[in-house]
């Protein structure tokens, strides 16, 4: 009884309420507030407003049609709205029929008819939004779009095309969906030819990469790209994977940008009793170093890869002290990589051999004139060899072969370099390993300089683990080097301990910055070879 009464409350208040409107406000604020409440979302109270003003709307009135037609495109397009698709085609449709005009009329009566599956009606409404001029882009997308669902592909293929017609404007949205969609035409229609892998790489695959120009970092760029790659697996248009299961590089390219802002408090390797009688800036310093690299790989079968690759890099000291900067610098590197792949305890395995050759410049002869200028210093050709295995399945072992030779424009400096590396990366739970073993056998060209022919053995061990808290990438290394004087007992054997940390974060999908720290200390039998270094850098990658 209770339900009944509050039932019978609720229809009376809510006719009392509608005929306090009906009395209070004129036909003109009604339609005033169809607009205003239209426009805030609030559909049903649109809906209502209307019946309100067709009630008082007389058959005999001048403008009946008019009116009634207004009426009825309000109440499609508010039932548009709220999804009731039914009542929306069936006002639009009384509007239209009452010859009422609006310049978006046959776009939504379009959109209506298409979500109701009824495409022949749809196509012919947006035919007619297109010619109205109303978003003249989106309706001939919709128009191409219904032929396609309806499997009338030429039509679909002509009115997808004459998007590229319109004024940029009109466009801009659609053109490369258009584009999209006339490759997914064309591969269907090429997928049922025999030999299809030559049209797909001449026509289906050229008109994916039309549509990814018009703008590669949209969100539909990134399905177009995908499809672009499936094609090319599937078709093996393009190597994906090398003969032994190794991912190539995709894509191709590599450019990487940088940026290092350093602080060194021991930039010349002082020892401390002779950094009493020294000024701070003679073996201190900031500093900042910048360098580009770039590679690009190419790979004319599964077994055999090569990657021309350049490094340039700059580094220069902010001391204006001669001891210091004469270490600026700056280094040309040229190489070009080769990759033989293969099979070792059934996992992918890699031949490696390395051609390269370093331009250095420096300011060492300037500074003796105490100007800041960088000549030439030397130049080094290397050829390094190297097997790449596992071992243990999923941690990987190099082993490295490096034979260099430098000129340098002081010919008592003439040298040539044999390192033989022994790398293992370890995977351990949520941590990752990587050991470093190093021999290096550094020779003298001049018999002069035997007495700095020297053996240095370098032990490292880099850890690296899981993101901190979604924050930064953290790692911890520590090194020890070893360098033996073969020829110079009284200088004898230095050993060097470095410890540090290392932080990295993303910033963006291009961007990476990094900040590192380090300490190091090296003893040795000879007094001026004790020196101490901190060296703090803060990097930002800009990869490519």
């Amino acid at each position: 009884m209770t339900k009944i009464l509050l039932l019978l409350f609720f229809i009376t208040h809510t006719h009392i309420s509608l005929a306090e409107v009906d009395t209070k406000q004129s036909t003109k604020e009604l339609i005033a507030n169809v607009y205003d409440e239209f426009g805030r979302g609030n559909y049903n109270s649109v809906i209502s407003t209307l019946d309100i003003i067709q009630k008082r709307l007389k058959k005999d009135s001048a403008n009946y049609n008019e009116i009634l037609g207004l009426i009825n495109y309000w109440r499609g397009m508010s039932y548009s709205r709220l999804n009731d698709y039914e009542f929306a085609e069936k006002y639009l449709k009384e509007a239209i029929d009452l010859n009422y005009r609006t310049q978006d009329i046959f776009y939504e009566y379009g959109q209506v008819l298409y979500v109701s599956d009824k495409y022949k009606r749809a196509r012919i409404a947006f035919k007619r939004s297109f010619k109205s001029g109303y978003k003249k882009g989106v309706s001939l997308y919709y128009i191409a779009f219904i032929s396609q669902e309806l499997n009338d592909h030429k039509k679909a293929v002509s009115f997808y095309s004459m998007i590229e017609k319109l004024p940029e404007e009109e466009k801009k949205d659609v053109l490369q969906a258009a584009r999209m969609q006339i490759g997914d035409i064309y591969l269907k229609k090429i997928e049922k030819l025999p030999d299809s892998f030559k049209d797909v790489e001449k026509y289906v695959i050229p008109q994916y990469q039309k549509a990814l120009e018009f703008d590669k970092e949209s969100n539909l760029a990134k399905s177009i790209k995908l499809k672009i790659e499936d094609l090319q697996r599937r078709y093996e248009l393009v190597l994906f994977r090398m003969r032994n299961g190794r991912p190539t590089n995709r894509p191709p390219y590599y450019l990487r940008a940088n940026l290092l802002y350093g602080s060194n408090n021991n930039v010349t390797a002082l020892p401390e009793e002779d950094k009493v009688s020294a000024s701070e800036e003679d073996y201190a310093s900031t500093y900042y170093s910048a360098g580009v690299f770039g590679r690009y790989s190419f790979y004319p079968n599964s077994t055999f890869s090569y990657a021309p690759e350049f490094n340039i890099s700059t580094t220069r000291y902010f001391s204006e002290s001669s001891d210091v900067y004469g270490l600026d610098n700056y280094s040309l590197n040229g190489a070009i990589k080769f990759n033989f792949e293969h099979m070792y305890n059934n996992a992918p395995a890699t031949f490696f051999l390395d051609l390269g050759y370093t331009h250095t410049a420096d300011g060492s002869d300037a500074a003796l004139e105490e100007k800041k200028e960088l000549a030439f210093a030397s130049k080094t050709t290397s050829m390094t060899v190297s097997e790449e295995v596992q071992f243990w399945l999923g941690n990987p072992s190099v082993f490295r072969f490096q034979y260099s030779q430098t000129v340098d424009d002081d010919t008592t400096q003439n040298l040539s370099n044999k390192v033989f590396n022994y790398e293992q990366i370890v995977a351990a739970g949520n941590t990752t390993l990587f050991f470093l073993t190093s021999y290096n056998m550094t020779r003298y060209d001049e018999a002069e300089q035997d007495t700095s022919d020297n053996n240095a053995l370098t032990l490292r061990m880099d850890a690296i683990f899981l993101t901190f808290y979604n924050l930064f990438n953290p790692s911890l290394y520590i090194s020890n080097t070893q360098t033996n004087y073969i020829n110079d007992d009284d200088r004898g054997t230095t050993q060097l301990m470095t410890y540090g940390v290392n932080l990295n974060r993303p910033l963006s999908r291009k961007f990476f910055i990094t900040l590192d720290y380090s300490l190091s200390a090296q003893t040795a039998e000879d007094d001026s070879d004790n020196y101490d270094q901190q060296v703090v850098t803060l990097n930002l990658d800009y990869i490519y």
